[in-house]
């Protein structure tokens, strides 16, 4: 008898063949959608991918919608009033911090207590600082360095506002400046720093301020803001600086143009334009 064929085979090829082609034209559809990718939504994607990775970039932000920019500090200082930042500097510089809005009040309280009292001395502020330029004979005689006793009340007043706000000062400069006199026998440098250190005993031993923070420097006749050969001039070299710093004063090149920088190491000095007369000036 003979042996019954076996069954079967017959159409099994075609599913291998129907995958293979399922494959390949799978393929073809990827690289098309390759082809046509949208270039700017990839650049978006891998901008967020950089975001959160930390990687920097250096692409720019023209393509940018407008209104997803932050405003600029200028644009800040410039916009209409009720936009933008809510508080501006003299220059314009955008928000303050709460240590440079703390000493332009204490600027503004000092300013006021000089002009009601009739004292002559310049008031300015600047970020985070204050600075007052005393007259030489509102605290001293000529060739003295013995604090006047009509100098003591002011002393006393201006120290009981700065001892009021002692948590918000780093640091107060008290620079002594003397004026180059014909035939003098007192050494000028002598003179200069002995005057600063009198005003920091008064406010360290008379109203309580931490002697720390009280840093006095001289510098005699060597800085002059005004012509010497003058006795007008001569009365404006002859003068005491005080300079009050904020907490958050920091030295920059920003805060070194326009100074009286007298200190390379450290230049922490005057403005350059508190030479008296400007906006300011309690007369």
């Amino acid at each position: 008898m003979k042996k019954r064929r076996e069954e079967g085979g017959g159409q099994e090829w075609l599913n291998t063949y129907a995958d293979m082609i399922t494959l390949v034209l799978t393929f073809f559809v990827l690289l098309y959608s390759i082809s046509n990718v949208n270039i700017s939504k990839l650049e978006e994607i891998a901008a967020a991918m950089q975001r959160q990775l930390g990687i920097e970039t250096t692409s720019d932000l023209e393509d940018v919608p407008q209104d997803l920019k932050y405003p600029s500090i200028s644009e800040g200082a410039n916009a209409p009033e009720g936009e933008g930042s809510q508080f501006n500097t003299g220059s314009g510089a955008g928000s303050q911090s709460a240590s440079s809005l703390a000493m332009a009040d204490m600027a503004k309280d000092i300013q006021s207590y000089f002009q009601m009292e009739n004292l002559d001395a310049v008031v300015s502020d600047s970020e985070n600082a204050v600075y007052i330029r005393f007259k030489n004979d509102l605290l001293f005689a000529p060739d003295s360095a013995v604090l006047q006793e009509n100098s003591k009340s002011m002393l006393e007043a201006l120290g009981i506002m700065l001892k009021d706000r002692q948590d918000e000062i780093m640091a107060i400069y008290i620079n002594g400046h003397t004026a180059q006199a014909a035939n003098s026998l007192i050494n000028d440098r002598l003179l200069s720093s002995e005057r600063a250190d009198n005003v920091a005993i008064y406010l360290e031993e008379n109203v309580g301020m931490e002697p720390k923070k009280l840093i006095c420097r001289g510098y005699g006749k060597y800085y002059p803001i005004a012509d010497n050969s003058t006795k007008e001039g001569r009365e404006m070299n002859r003068r005491v600086d005080m300079i009050i710093l904020g907490n958050e004063y920091k030295v920059s090149e920003d805060n070194i143009d326009g100074m009286e920088t007298m200190d390379p190491l450290f230049p922490v000095d005057m403005p350059a334009d508190m030479s008296g007369g400007q906006e300011g000036t309690a007369q």
